[in-house]
């Protein structure tokens, strides 16, 4: 007998599967509220192998996963949750809390050095990140600090073109990231490209001025470049911010030298402008550097600036009393400025430290007929013996002179050696070796008509003195050309003696060092009334009007004599000495006024008090010009993952920074005055806020447990008055938001059909 069976209904083989797969998720849910974190994710793998598009499933799953810690498994399970729904919220808050676990991960490993581990964290969070805006209406600035730790976890690894890399993301995203900005400088000084690295350490600066390590790293890539005054600079404001910072304290030794080898170099080529710049910026950054010291004030001696080579020479001594050298020069400056009995006790000084250095012997007998050298003293019987010929007590007055030119040669004065040596030569015109030093001195100013003519003065006294027929020797080879016969001129052209123009040329220099200026600089003018071609009348010229304060005419002198001889290396460095007298002048002319000015507004004050106190001048018309008032706004929170979440009490910072005249009774607004499910503090009454001042204000910001998830817009207004008087007006006002981040709901337990 065959059996019929009749269904009552179809089976339904797909109801069956769903059934099963809401008991594997019910199951997975039942797990993950227990805490049972290894038993929920089976069930949900099973539910999701029954249904690849379960969305809650992959949720759910990832939850589980994140419980554990598991976060590379975590974000699997949520992009393929976003894959199936982009704007599914529950997925959404899950990739933004996966997203900032990398990114505390990633700074931990950051803190602690392990740079490697930091690098791919880092990157994860970006992964995600990325996959979050692609699915939301996030703001793009919310991942800029994970693209300054991936830049700094790189610089860790050196690796510093991918450091560049995230780093530039980062300020892609904000302008005014500091840290940033001081790690974007610090990659390009370490891979070499210091113009790149110079404008984003000075925009670290800006924004942090005590950034030691951003001073002290651009001036590393000003150093490196080639700009070693704006190296000192910077490397003298990191020692401002930590005197102790020893690469700091390295690098200015390091830059100081430079600028020592510089100076040297420079006055050695006789570029003393320029050497005085090296020498200072060398003291400016070791203020005990005795041989910077001393050699700035050897090339002050070579510019024939006594005053100030006098003060740099007795810097020297004092941190070394026993520089011999600078004992030496000491003198010389005293002797520029014909102080000889300063420099008479200077050169004696010198010998005190060394008997037997030459070149302070040398000068005492110059300028001191009573100087016995110590072996002539040691050897000289207690009671002479009666002499026959006794020797005069003292030199010849043309000796003293002759070797006062000497020693003036030899300190390279060459205006003052010639000097001496035409007065020794006027006490005895047949002095032939005054005659012969005094050509040489032309000769080594490149005045070859001069010292051919002392030569020939000294040739007609002593036709076979050799050193006379060297001299000219000398001369004929310093000659460009072969000196070609003066033109013939016409009767009625005036005749020019030339030894009268040589003696008046003489002349005004006697005059010029005897300071004698006004009679200088008329024997100068008749000088260029004759020949108008002689380069070291002008000169002398523009020397007196700058000694009488004729600043315009000292400069159109200068300036004569370099258009006529643009090599004249004594009026180029002139024009530097002309610049700083005037300068000199103008600022003693403007603290006069100021004085003055002082003095009047004194008065002027006290009868404005007078007039104010018997009601003559009514108030507001003191009033100062308006407060310049900006606020910088920030929040501060315990996450520190730059949102205010539900149930979190933060801090809306505002710095508060006036430019301009003293605000006072300063109010601080809201707009909106009050956000649903946000509460803040009023602040209170700012009551001054003076000039160039700052305020920094904390106002406590709590967002509810229930509050919803967004971006909150939030304007700041300052209202406040100008002074005393003022009216009440709007000062500042600044938009600012920030995102609320609301609590992570736990899916719904799910029921089968």
């Amino acid at each position: 007998m065959a059996f019929k069976i009749t269904l009552k209904q179809p089976f339904s083989f797909p109801k069956q599967m769903n059934a099963i797969k809401e008991a594997h998720y019910n199951l997975g849910i039942a797990y993950l509220e227990a805490e049972q974190y290894s038993r929920a994710v089976p069930e949900f793998e099973a539910a999701i192998k029954l249904d690849a598009n379960f969305i809650g499933a992959h949720c759910a799953l990832c939850r589980a996963y994140l419980e554990q810690d598991e976060l590379e498994k975590a974000s699997t399970a949520v992009t393929a949750a976003l894959k199936l729904d982009a704007t599914h919220q529950p997925a959404m808050l899950l990739c933004d809390t996966i997203t900032q676990a990398y990114y505390h991960s990633g700074r931990q490993h950051l803190d602690a050095g392990r740079y490697a581990e930091a690098v791919p964290t880092f990157q994860k969070a970006l992964t995600l990140d990325a996959d979050l805006k692609h699915s939301s209406h996030v703001s793009d600035t919310e991942n800029k600090h994970i693209h300054a730790h991936l830049g700094a976890a790189y610089i860790g690894l050196k690796a510093y073109q991918e450091a560049i890399d995230a780093l530039q993301n980062a300020i892609a995203l904000d302008a005014d990231l500091v840290d940033a900005h001081y790690n974007l400088g610090y990659a390009h000084v370490e891979q070499g490209s210091y113009d790149k690295a110079i404008p984003h350490l000075e925009r670290a600066i800006i924004i942090a001025p005590n950034l030691k390590r951003a001073h002290y790293n651009l001036a590393r890539a000003h150093r490196e470049s080639g700009n070693l005054e704006a190296a000192t600079n910077a490397v003298i404001e990191t020692l401002k911010l930590d005197a102790n910072y020893q690469p700091a304290r390295e690098l200015a030794n390091s830059i100081k030298q430079e600028h020592y080898n510089r100076g040297v170099t420079d006055l050695n080529n006789e570029c003393y402008s320029e050497a005085v710049t090296a020498f200072q910026n060398a003291i400016t950054l070791d203020p005990d550097f005795t041989t910077a010291h001393y050699n700035l004030g050897l090339t002050y001696l070579k510019m024939e600036t006594y005053p100030r080579a006098e003060d740099s020479l007795q810097k020297a001594i004092v941190l070394d009393a026993t520089y011999k050298a600078a004992h030496h020069a000491l003198a010389l400056a005293y002797l520029g400025q014909q102080e000889l009995g300063k420099a008479r006790e200077r050169a004696r000084e010198a010998l005190k430290l060394d008997e037997n250095y030459q070149p302070a012997r040398s000068l005492l007998q110059a300028i001191d007929p009573s100087f016995i050298p110590p072996e002539t003293q040691a050897t000289m019987p207690s009671e002479p013996e009666q002499s026959v010929d006794p020797q005069p007590a003292a030199k010849s007055k043309q000796e003293t002179h002759y070797e006062l030119g000497t020693a003036y040669r030899n300190a390279k004065m060459l205006t003052e050696a010639i000097a001496e040596f035409q007065k020794a030569i006027d006490l005895d015109p047949d002095f032939v070796a005054a005659h012969i030093s005094l050509g040489e001195v032309y000769l080594e100013m490149e005045q070859l008509d001069d010292a051919e003519d002392a030569a020939n003065a000294a040739l007609r006294i002593d036709a076979d003195s050799q050193p006379v027929r060297q001299l000219l020797d000398n001369i004929k080879q310093a000659r460009p050309t072969p000196r070609q016969p003066a033109p013939t001129k016409s009767v009625s052209t005036a005749l020019v003696n030339v030894s009268d123009v040589t003696q008046d040329l003489e002349r005004g220099q006697v005059f010029l060092n005897n300071k004698q200026y006004n009679q200088a600089a008329t024997a100068f003018k008749k000088v260029i009334k004759a020949d108008p071609s002689l380069v070291e009348a002008h000169y002398g010229l523009a020397q007196a009007y700058l000694e009488i304060g004729a600043f315009d005419d000292a400069k159109a002198a200068t300036d004569e004599a370099l258009r006529r001889n643009p090599n004249h290396r004594q009026a180029r460095e002139f024009l530097q000495i002309i610049k700083f007298d005037r300068n000199l002048e103008r600022n003693k002319k403007i603290w006069k006024k100021i004085r003055v000015y002082a003095v009047i507004s004194g008065i002027i004050a006290v009868g404005i008090f007078v007039m104010f106190k018997f009601g003559i001048l009514p108030w507001p018309l003191l009033a100062s010009s308006d407060p310049d008032i900006s606020i910088a706004v920030s929040l501060e929170e315990p996450s520190g993952n730059g949102f205010l979440d539900a149930g979190e009490t933060g801090r809306v910072r505002l710095i508060i920074t006036n430019k301009s005249s003293t605000a006072r009774n300063i109010e601080i607004r809201f707009a909106p005055p009050s956000i649903a499910g946000v509460r803040f503090k009023k602040p209170g009454v700012l009551s001054k806020l003076s000039k160039n001042g700052e305020e920094t204000i904390g106002i406590s910001i709590t967002a509810d447990k229930n509050v919803k998830g967004r971006n909150q817009k939030l304007q700041i207004q300052l209202f406040g008055k100008s002074g005393w008087f003022g009216k009440k007006q709007q000062l500042a006002i600044n938009n600012f938001s920030f995102k609320i981040i609301p609590a992570l709901q736990k899916p719904a337990l799910r029921r089968g059909n």
